[in-house]
């Protein structure tokens, strides 16, 4: 046994593979550039039970049948070496096993005792961040902070913890708190595009001189440097600000130039593009030459389950592309989710997913009727599907708009009144308002 960079007890048998976990680790927490070396390492150092975690880890993240099955051959690289790993990387090897079994409540809770554990472990927190977004980032908000609260003095002066800890303060409407950590974040690195995505958050509740467009704009060249992952969506939160200005033609241009075409294959991608093409749509610009490669992607996941967010924005996309017989086939795997007797089933499928996800297709092919329908006992439940409070403002804004478009004008009015109530109004925000009055 020997000490990370972090003073974290890891097995190791050379400065190489100690070198190796704490490049992944450091490059991850910021979801930058260079993360993805851990699977090559993960080759060069057979015997270390913490790389073959790490890229495990690296693995689940990925979203797909494909990336679940190649995390499950780490775990099973890791195992026999867990005999003579440090307690550490057991904690480490069980709650990625249940992250792996689709048990995210129990995974969740599984890294926030390694935590309690070993303060410092930032791969734990980053990981627990991430599972958060699976069980729904602004539901769990008040957890998350309550985490990272109790990590803060353990990792006072850290920038890529800071830029986590702001996040847990934006998602729960603390966004002074949100903004000191952020900017303290980057005032250590600079060169820290997760403190960005917490800026974009802060600026998507709060801009009162209007400025985030151009602060995310001197961020732009960064990302382009940095890992594909988070250029995506930092980008997609430029183009979201582009589109909340009413300049859809900057919009369309982010979305072709950062957002989609670049790592077509990667889900993230896939859902930032799928989610901002919508936004375009609902603000009034057609877009429908962009649906049909976006449905290609959405019909290679249509017996995929990881969550109802995911679900909802590949049967926005079939619906849209006319895939019918591809989005009968996810709804009809989607019913079957819901009708499990798991704790997920019962917290997010049964009682919002399965609704949801009907109500977005159901928009797509211009029923707004139905949708509103569908979506009127969901809403104020709707954080529990996944995703972070700005990604869920889609589904909030779909609402809205299928209430406007069906002709329920007074409640589509005190809808967006009551969910724009102490944020700065954006242009289409105002526009909206007017239209519902």
């Amino acid at each position: 046994m020997t000490l990370d960079a972090r003073g974290l007890p890891v097995t190791a048998h050379c400065d190489a593979e100690l070198a190796s976990i704490d490049w992944f680790t450091r490059r991850l927490a910021r979801i930058d550039r260079g993360a993805e070396a851990i699977l090559e390492d993960a080759k060069s150092f057979p015997g270390s039970p913490m790389i073959q975690l790490g890229a495990a880890s690296f693995c689940l993240f990925g979203q797909t049948r494909g990336a679940d099955a190649a995390a499950a051959d780490y775990l099973a690289a890791a195992k026999p070496l867990l005999a003579s790993a440090t307690e550490r990387e057991q904690h480490l090897y069980h709650a990625l096993s249940l992250w792996a079994g689709k048990d995210h409540l129990g995974a969740v809770a599984a890294f926030e005792d390694i935590t309690t554990k070993w303060p410092r472990d930032l791969l734990a927190v980053k990981i627990a961040e991430f599972i958060y977004y699976i069980l729904g980032q602004q539901h769990e908000g008040p957890r998350f902070r309550a985490h990272m609260q109790r990590l803060a003095d353990a990792n006072a002066d850290d920038p890529d913890f800071l830029a986590t800890h702001a996040f847990a303060q934006e998602l729960c409407g603390d966004v002074d708190a949100a903004r000191q950590m952020a900017e303290r974040a980057l005032e250590i690195e600079p060169r820290n595009p997760w403190a960005h995505h917490c800026v974009a958050h802060i600026y998507l509740r709060r801009d009162e001189q209007h400025d985030g467009v151009r602060v995310l704009e001197s961020f732009l060249p960064i990302w382009m440097s940095v890992g594909r992952v988070i250029h995506c969506h930092n980008a997609w939160h430029l183009g979201v600000a582009y589109v909340a200005q009413l300049d859809r033609a900057r919009a369309l241009e982010t979305f072709a130039h950062h957002v989609w075409g670049i790592t077509p294959e990667l889900i993230v991608e896939q859902a930032d593009a799928i989610a901002l093409l919508w936004r375009i749509e609902m603000a009034g610009e057609p877009v429908m030459q962009y649906w049909v490669a976006l449905a290609d992607r959405a019909e290679a996941h249509v017996d995929e389950r990881y969550m109802p967010f995911l679900d909802a924005h590949f049967a926005f996309a079939l619906a849209r592309a006319g895939r019918t017989s591809a989005l009968e086939q996810l709804e009809a795997r989607v019913d079957e989710r819901a009708a499990r007797n798991d704790a997920e089933a019962h917290r997010s499928w049964s009682p919002v997913g399965r609704a949801l996800i009907k109500a977005c297709a159901a928009y797509a092919k211009g029923d707004a009727k139905r949708a509103a329908n569908l979506l009127d006992p969901v809403m104020h439940n709707v954080t529990v599907v996944g995703g972070s409070d700005a990604q869920v403002d889609l589904f909030r804004q779909t609402y809205f708009r299928s209430l406007l478009d069906c002709g329920r004008k007074s409640e589509a009015k005190a809808y967006w009144s009551a969910q724009t109530a102490g944020k700065t109004l954006s242009p289409l925000d105002q526009q909206w308002l007017r239209s519902a009055a």
